[in-house]
């Protein structure tokens, strides 16, 4: 670590100057221009914060000439990002503009667009800590669902996959720590592997994602990044714990983290324990019969979690650099109904709710992440780079299936992905109202199975891209945004044949495949004022077809169907528009964010009239249905709305609407697993209390409600709607001078209500969601001087 360090130490001194200058200022409030005490200032390039004293002053010793993006926040005020070009000593006055809407308190400066959210001309929406706490669900994706355009995948409560604007699978980015998150997130029974104790702010990017992130991105972006290091010479952390009553749910997350010198440390360790999950029914409907659920509880869906995190790292004032280590480790069991064909005999009760038996699966995720950002000659040189390993294991009953066990008894699929990828980005401020980024980006995959089943073969995948983005801004009230890409990806699959000495069957052959892929983004934001902001982007996106799209061929299980690939596909293509039209006032902000997309060639799953055992000759005749990946024009369009309102300072209301409109322009169909409308609304009052012990108390409801799905592609079941209702409080408790304990209580499905999720892989089992759970959660802050 310090032998890398070094390096980055030895470019740095190498190629800037070695004058420091100091920056100094005051932040006021603009209404009444009294200094504020107590507000957070932050120099984003240095990863750096002051909060400013008594008299609302701060000060920045010994920094080096450069361009920096300042963030100001502070409760009650609305965030500012300014850009400050910094030559010699400066003494700055910042005036902040008062506001009761929470959101607008956060900084919301997009890590790599280094803009504010005026300028940005994509929607964004960004979460800090206390609010993924707030809505804190089975999993980290579980906790963005009720953000307008967000949704999930879930194959019950402990796997889940986020959807954006009706995009998943490879659709979806999701980077955590700056490296781009390699599992094998083709599988729609394939979770993300995020420990949800872990994000301290997340960005989500709702719309083309492609010229700044690469292929993947036509959906959107999730960027999650760490909490922030403090800034004392001290040693803090916090012990976090969580309780479910629906399945028992017991989760802890402790960390530790502090700086020696100009040393940066922290360490996490979290856990979960679940047992099986309750649902308000005692039986289901599968293929015309009925079967029974004991007790109400759907058997073998337990599961635990291990994870860790380790950082360390170092912050000067040309920079910081960081490495981190992270391990994450789940163990889930599937309904027993989920693998093959339900049979009562395997309903039964076995005496434990929280045993594990198969089906199951078991993931590890080891992931390496150095993250830099460097002053050279004037400008900001971001990189990240990373090393991951994805091993993924389903366990199943090879007897069941009629086959026999391999080497590994029940290890029906052993998929084993290992990804290389550096991402680098390079700032050129020319002026405080032009930004230049050129951007490199490249990966380098391999995959290696194992199992008593093949279903993905070994393969080597690369890909490179280069990309240039100009950001340029006049009058105070326009900024333009364009850019270009050009990406180069290649796909080199093994191929694979079976033999019993009489039957001979391919697979696959092998496969090489080259794709060059060239796109562009044009966008403008209008800001007359600070109540009016209306955004503007219009680009091209492409994705290349991923090696499982090409060359999977088996029974997966865990989707009930037989995956085939197609070798002769093509890059898919898109033209995508957004349009963002903002109004926001002191007390109430508005959101309306229509989009619309076309899609040349656009991949999926489709049902062929194939049944897999008379395609292959070594499974049984139980095997199911052949689904061939496929492609086909298609059409995206929709709109989210939302709506914040305070009529009065202490009481909160806060609205979203969304709905996705696709079309299949070849079937004449919808496309598969598409969201249903929705409107999520939650009303919350604040207490202001004066006492000794306690602070921000907050009650508050909310409801959901979700339309009909009948726009479904074919085999695919409609699904009826529903509202759902929940209640939560909150408090802080004073635990010392500074530091605030969090306690917060909440109940999902209050009323107990049956109701399918039309995104559950359960869904084709007729299986319904959780029934009434309970949650409550708590934070405790500690500090050594």
């Amino acid at each position: 670590m310090k032998n890398f360090l070094g390096l980055i130490v030895g470019l740095v001194v190498s190629t800037s100057a070695w004058s420091q200058v100091q920056l100094s200022g005051i932040i006021y409030d603009a209404e009444n221009r009294e200094p504020l005490p107590g507000a957070i200032v932050s120099i984003h390039e240095l990863d750096v914060t002051k909060v400013t004293d008594i008299d609302g002053k701060f000060l920045f010793e010994s920094i080096r000439p450069a361009t920096y993006h300042l963030h100001i926040s502070y409760m009650g005020y609305k965030a500012r990002t300014m850009v400050k070009s910094v030559r010699q000593a400066e003494n700055l006055s910042i005036y902040l503009e008062p506001t009761t809407l929470e959101l607008s308190e956060i900084v919301v400066e997009s890590n790599h667009y280094k803009t504010g959210p005026k300028e940005q001309t994509l929607p964004m929406e960004i979460l800090d800590a206390e609010f993924l706490a707030k809505n804190r669900k089975g999993t980290f994706v579980n906790s963005l669902e009720d953000i307008p355009g967000i949704s999930a995948i879930n194959t019950g409560v402990g796997i889940s996959k986020p959807v954006i604007r009706g995009m998943s699978f490879n659709r979806v980015i999701v980077n955590d720590k700056g490296v781009k998150q390699e599992g094998q997130q083709w599988g729609t029974d394939h979770g993300l592997e995020i420990d949800m104790f872990e994000p301290g702010r997340v960005e989500v990017i709702k719309g083309p994602g492609s010229l700044m992130y690469g292929s993947d991105g036509l959906g959107g972006v999730i960027n999650i990044f760490p909490p922030a290091i403090p800034q004392n010479k001290e040693i803090e952390g916090s012990v976090q714990g969580i309780y479910k009553s629906n399945n028992h749910l017991i989760g802890t997350s402790t960390v530790v983290q502090g700086k020696k010198d100009d040393w940066v440390y922290r360490g996490r360790f979290s856990t979960q324990d679940f047992g099986d999950y309750r649902v308000p029914a005692d039986q289901f409907t599968y293929n015309g019969y009925n079967l029974p659920i004991y007790n109400e509880r759907l058997k073998n869906t337990a599961g635990r979690e291990r994870n860790f995190t380790l950082m360390t790292g170092i912050k000067k004032n040309w920079g910081y650099s960081t490495l981190t280590v992270s391990n994450f480790h789940q163990k889930a069991g599937l309904f027993v109904g989920a693998v093959g064909i339900p049979r009562s005999y395997q309903l039964e009760h076995d005496g434990s709710y929280r045993n594990i038996d198969i089906p199951n699966q078991e993931t590890r995720h080891f992931k390496i992440a150095s993250n830099s950002n460097v002053l050279i000659r004037g400008k900001w040189l971001e990189m990240d780079w990373g090393y991951q390993r994805n091993r993924r294991e389903e366990h199943s009953d090879p007897t069941a299936h009629g086959q026999e066990e391999g080497p590994d008894g029940t290890l029906e699929h052993g998929l084993d992905l290992q990804t290389i990828s550096v991402n680098s980005r390079y700032f050129w401020q020319a002026t405080e109202s032009h930004t230049r980024i050129i951007g490199l980006q490249g990966q380098y995959q391999w995959h290696d199975w194992d199992g008593y089943a093949f279903l993905l073969p070994e393969f080597r995948s690369s890909n490179i891209g280069v990309f240039v983005y100009e950001e340029y801004s006049w009058a105070n009230r326009f900024t333009a945004t364009g850019g270009l890409r050009v990406d180069y990806a290649i796909r080199d699959i093994t191929g694979y044949s079976e033999s019993d000495g009489t039957i001979f069957f391919q697979y696959n052959e092998d496969i090489y495949r080259e794709y060059f892929n060239l796109s562009g983004a044009l966008g403008l934001s209008y800001y007359p004022s600070e109540l009016l902001n209306i955004k503007f982007n219009l680009g091209t996106s492409y994705r290349v077809p991923t090696p499982n799209e090409l060359s999977i061929n088996g029974l997966h299980h865990g989707t009930f169907r037989y995956e085939l690939g197609e070798p002769s596909l093509t890059s898919e293509r898109g033209v995508q528009m957004d349009l963002s039209m903002s109004y926001q006032k002191k007390d109430f902000s508005l959101v309306v964010t229509p989009f619309m997309s076309y899609f040349d060639g656009f991949i999926y799953l489709a049902a062929t009239t194939q049944f897999s055992s008379d395609f292959n000759p070594f499974l049984p005749a139980e095997s199911g249905q052949i689904y061939q990946y496929r492609q086909n024009d298609a059409v995206f369009a929709g709109t989210e709305v939302a709506i914040e309102y305070h009529p009065l300072e202490a009481l909160h209301w806060r609205a979203g609407y969304e709905y996705v409109y696709n079309y299949n322009l070849d079937s004449k169909l919808p496309l598969p697993f598409t969201p249903p409308g929705s409107l999520y609304s939650e009303l919350e009052y604040g207490f202001d209390v004066k006492g000794a012990l306690l602070e921000d108390i907050h009650v508050g409801a909310n409801t959901k409600w979700v339309f009909d799905q009948e726009r479904v592609d074919r085999n695919e079941n409609t699904t009826p709607g529903y509202w759902l209702l929940g209640i939560n409080a909150g408090m802080g408790i004073r635990m010392g001078k500074a530091a605030i304990g969090q306690i917060t209580f909440s109940a999902q499905n209050l009323f107990d209500k049956k109701y399918f999720n039309h995104l559950s892989r359960y869904r084709l089992l007729n299986l319904p969601e959780q029934g009434r759970n309970f949650v409550i959660s708590f934070k405790i802050p500690f500090a050594i001087k």
